[in-house]
C-alpha cells in the first residue's frame, strides 16, 4: 500500500465521524424542537421537522457507524465538537426558516384607569409616538412607549369623537356637554407640547349619526359642524374664517376632506334628500354639488376623501375632483358583500375593504371606475384589521383563526402575499385596535375595546429566539 492509499484509509473514517458528529448534535436539536413544539399553539415548520429529524437521525447513525474506527485521540474528538457546535448554526437558521417569521409583544402600556372610560380612537404622531383618546382623557407615548402626559376631559364635559386625521401635529377634540350633544364643546391640541391651543362652546350640536365625527382637519383649517352651519376655524389661532349655512331642516353628515378641500353630505328631506358638497378649506367657497338619492335613513359615511369614495345606504360610489360620479360597487354584490369593520384603507388608487364571500377576506377595488381589481382569501380567516404597510403601496392585515392570529403583508396592486404571514404570539388583542407600522421590523397595536382590560397599546417585535 502507498502512502496515499494509506492516509486516505486513515482520514476517511475521522471525516465519518466528525460528520457524523455534525450531523447527531443537529439530530439532537431538532429533537429538542420538535418537543418545544408540542407546547405551543402554533404548528408550522413542524411536519418539515418531523420529516428532517429521523432522516438526520439515520445519517448520523451511518456516519458514525462508518467513521467509529476514526474517534481515536483527543484531536479528532475536539474537532468534531468544533464542527457539531458549527454545524448548529445553519440549522437553527434552517430551522427559522421552516417555522417562518413570527412576532411577540416586546413592550406594552396597561390599560389606564378607571377602566369605565370608553376608548374613542387614536392618531399616530408624525415626530414619533402615539395618542389614545378615550372619553374621559387624551393620552400621549413618545417613541420609545412610554407616558408623555396628555389631558383630562373639561369639568363637566366627556370627548365623544375626533378627526380622523391630524396635521401640523395638532389634533380636533369633539366634547359633549351633558345638556348637548356631541360638539359642543370643541378643542385643538398641539400634540407634541400636550397643551390645548384653543377651545369654542356651542350652544347646540347637531344629532350625531353614529358615523363620522363632527369635526375634520384640512390642512391649516378646523372645520366643525353646527347647528345649521359648517364652520372653518384656523387650526393653529382658532379664529373663524369662514361659516357656511345649512338649509333648515337639513344635517351636515359625512364630513372629512383632503388637500384644499372640504366633503360633507348635506342630508335634507325630500325627492332628492341628500347632496355631496365641496367647499374650500380656506375660504368656504362651494366648489361643486352632486345630488344623491338616498333614503331618509340611509348610511352615509366617507371611505376615501381622495379619491372620493362615499357610501350611502347601499352602494359606495366613487366621485372625480370636479363631483361627477365615475363608477359604483354594490355592498351586497353577486360575488361579495363589503364589511363595514374593520374600516377601509386607500393604496394608491384601491380601496381595500374586508369582505363575506365564499371565500372571506379582503378585495380591493378600483377608485377610478369601481371594478374588482383582486381578492386574497387569506385562508379563510376573519379579518381584523387593516393598515396601509410598511412596503410602498402595500396593504397589512390582521386575520384571526381559533388557533392563532396572522399579520398578512400584501402587495397593493396584486394582492398577493410578499412571504408567509408572520404569527402573533402571545399579542393581547381586542375587536378594535389601530394598527402602526413602526421602527426598523415592529408594528404597534392601540387597543379600543370597550371592557378595559387589555393593554392601551401593543408594541411587537420579530422572535428570533425559540
Amino acid at each position: 500500500m502507498d502512502d496515499r492509499t494509506s492516509r486516505g484509509a486513515r482520514w476517511l473514517p475521522r471525516a465519518l465521524f466528525v460528520s457524523g458528529t455534525a450531523v447527531a448534535a443537529v439530530t439532537v436539536l431538532y429533537l429538542l424542537l420538535l418537543g418545544w413544539m408540542t407546547t405551543v399553539e402554533w404548528t408550522r415548520g413542524r411536519d418539515l421537522l418531523l420529516l428532517l429529524t429521523p432522516a438526520f437521525g439515520v445519517l448520523a447513525y451511518v456516519l458514525l457507524a462508518r467513521g467509529r474506527g476514526g474517534s481515536r485521540g483527543a484531536p479528532v474528538r475536539w474537532l468534531a465538537a468544533a464542527v457539531a457546535l458549527a454545524a448548529l448554526w445553519p440549522a437553527w437558521q434552517g430551522y427559522q426558516w421552516m417555522r417562518g417569521p413570527q412576532a411577540y409583544a416586546w413592550t406594552w402600556w396597561q390599560a389606564e384607569k378607571p377602566e369605565s372610560a370608553q376608548p374613542i380612537g387614536a392618531w399616530q404622531r408624525p415626530a414619533q409616538g402615539l395618542v389614545r383618546v378615550r372619553t374621559d382623557a387624551l393620552f400621549l407615548y413618545n417613541g420609545e412607549g412610554r407616558s408623555a402626559g396628555g389631558r383630562k376631559a373639561p369639568e363637566g364635559t366627556a370627548f365623544c369623537a375626533l378627526s380622523r386625521t391630524i396635521a401640523h401635529d395638532i389634533g380636533l377634540l369633539a366634547a359633549a356637554r351633558p345638556s348637548g350633544g356631541c360638539g359642543t364643546r370643541v378643542s385643538a391640541v398641539d400634540l407634541e407640547q400636550g397643551k390645548e391651543l384653543w377651545a369654542k362652546d356651542f350652544p347646540a350640536a347637531p344629532p350625531a349619526d353614529g358615523t363620522s365625527p363632527p369635526v375634520a382637519v384640512v390642512d391649516t383649517t378646523a372645520v366643525v359642524v353646527t347647528e345649521g352651519a359648517l364652520l372653518g376655524v384656523d387650526l393653529r389661532g382658532g379664529g373663524e374664517s369662514w361659516r357656511t349655512p345649512v338649509p333648515a331642516g337639513c344635517r351636515a353628515r359625512a364630513l372629512d376632506g383632503a388637500a384644499d378641500r372640504v366633503l360633507y353630505v348635506e342630508d335634507c328631506p325630500g325627492p332628492v334628500s341628500a347632496r355631496l358638497v365641496s367647499l374650500d378649506a380656506r375660504t368656504g367657497a362651494p366648489a361643486w354639488q352632486t345630488p344623491l338619492r338616498v333614503g331618509p335613513s340611509a348610511e352615509l359615511r366617507m371611505l376615501s376623501a381622495r379619491p372620493v369614495a362615499l357610501r350611502a345606504g347601499d352602494t359606495v360610489r366613487l366621485f372625480d375632483d370636479a363631483g361627477r360620479e365615475r363608477g359604483a360597487v354594490p355592498v351586497v354584490g353577486p360575488k361579495e358583500d363589503l364589511l363595514p369593520e374593520p374600516g377601509p384603507i386607500v393604496s394608491g388608487d384601491l380601496l381595500v375593504l374586508p369582505v363575506k364571500a365564499k371565500a372571506p377576506g379582503v378585495s380591493a377595488y378600483s377608485l377610478l371606475d369601481g371594478r374588482r381589481v383582486w381578492h386574497a382569501g387569506l385562508d379563510g380567516a376573519t379579518v381584523l384589521g387593516l393598515a396601509q404597510g410598511r412596503a410602498p403601496g402595500g396593504v397589512d392585515v390582521v386575520t384571526s383563526t381559533a388557533a392563532r392570529t396572522h399579520l398578512w403583508h400584501l402587495d397593493g396592486t396584486t394582492g398577493r402575499a410578499d412571504a408567509e404571514p408572520t404569527i402573533l404570539r402571545d399579542v393581547p388583542l381586542g375587536r378594535r385596535f389601530e394598527i402602526y407600522p413602526t421602527g426598523v421590523e415592529g408594528y404597534t397595536f392601540v387597543n379600543l375595546d370597550p371592557s378595559g382590560e387589555l393593554p392601551s397599546y401593543v408594541a411587537l417585535k420579530r422572535v428570533r429566539d425559540w
